[in-house]
Parts: C-alpha cells; structure tokens; sequence
C-alpha cells in the first residue's frame, strides 16, 4: 500500500513538474538557492580586503565580481562588518551561516562571534561569542558551518559585525569564484 502511495505521489510530481531525464545540468550554489527561494534574504558576501575594528562596510548582498584573498596573522582577528541598517533592526534568536573559503598554515579552526554595533561599533548585542568552524585544511577550501545566535537589537545607523579569531596564520578568500559570505536567516532579521 505504502509503494503504490509513494509511486502515486512520485507521478504527481513528475506531471505537475514537467520533470524528464533531459533537463540541462546548472550549478547552483546552496546560498544562492536558498536567497532566491526567500530562505536567506540576508546574504553579506565579502567584498574587501579584511576589516578592521572600526566600522567599514566590506560586505554587500551581492557577489562581487573580482576576487582577491588576504592573511590574517596567527593569534588575530579579521572583521567582516554589514552594510548599515537604516533603521532599528531585531536579530531573533535563531541559525547563523558563515560559508568560509580560507586556508591556514597548520589545519585547525577559526573562533567565530558576531555582534551588533553602534554607528561607530561599540557592541550591543551579543549574538554568538566563540563559535568554532570545521578545520580549515592547509589549501584553499569551502567551509560551511551554522551557528545558533541569540537575539539583540541592531540600532539605527548600526551594523551586524562578525568577528573571525585565528590561533594559527590563515589567508581569507573573497569574491569570484570564492565567495566568503555570511548569511542570516528572513525568520531571524526583521528590518
């Protein structure tokens, strides 16, 4: 019964779907899959060469079109700040994205935390302290992990800062081909 239920769903899909066995292969990235589908409207790709402590936009929520990578030396921080919020925004609790693309000189992880900021950075809200990536290898790779974060409030003129440790020398990719992004559920940002 179970089998001719599965089979009779399976058809279903198969006509709505118009599905056949010629349909051309695409290469789809999960995040813009899931940006397109409204999953991730809130996608802050690298686009800079590193960041510092004080705000200054190196991410956009489109890719950028050149590339470029650069280290971040063992024992410090690199820092990948939002676009500024306009208006008061609030961060629910909720799953966080970084898909990464780095290498190190040793493989080992990368200590992750994210904040709201004022308008010139001072911390308000607490979102993820000490996160930890999967191991970034010794060559250039993708990694992408999830983060659970809780909930603050970015203020008007604020920013989303995320704030990358490294224990060991690594080099950062970003832009074509290596889009280092870190990525906030639509069910988490309400702007």
């Amino acid at each position: 019964m179970v089998t001719k239920s599965l089979l009779f769903v399976f058809l279903i899909v198969i006509s709505i779907f118009g599905i056949s066995s010629f349909a051309a292969s695409v290469n789809v990235t999960r995040a813009t899959y899931q940006a397109e589908i409204g999953a991730l409207v809130y996608v802050y790709f690298e686009t800079a060469n590193g960041g510092t402590t004080t705000p200054a936009t190196n991410t956009a929520q489109t890719q950028s079109s050149s590339s470029g990578s650069f280290k971040v030396s063992k024992g410090s921080s690199t820092y990948l700040w939002s676009p500024q919020f306009a208006s008061t925004a609030t961060v629910s609790q909720g799953t966080w994205v970084l898909d990464l693309w780095a290498s190190c000189t040793t493989a080992g992880t990368i200590s992750v935390s994210i904040y709201t900021t004022t308008s010139s950075g001072t911390s308000q809200s607490t979102i993820l302290n000490g996160g930890t990536t999967s191991i970034v290898p010794t060559s250039e790779t993708q990694i992408v992990n999830s983060f659970s974060g809780s909930q603050g409030t970015i203020p008007a003129s604020g920013y989303i800062e995320m704030v990358l440790t490294v224990s060991r020398t690594c080099t950062i990719y970003w832009g074509s081909g290596s889009q280092t992004n870190f990525q906030v559920p639509f069910s988490t940002l309400s702007t």
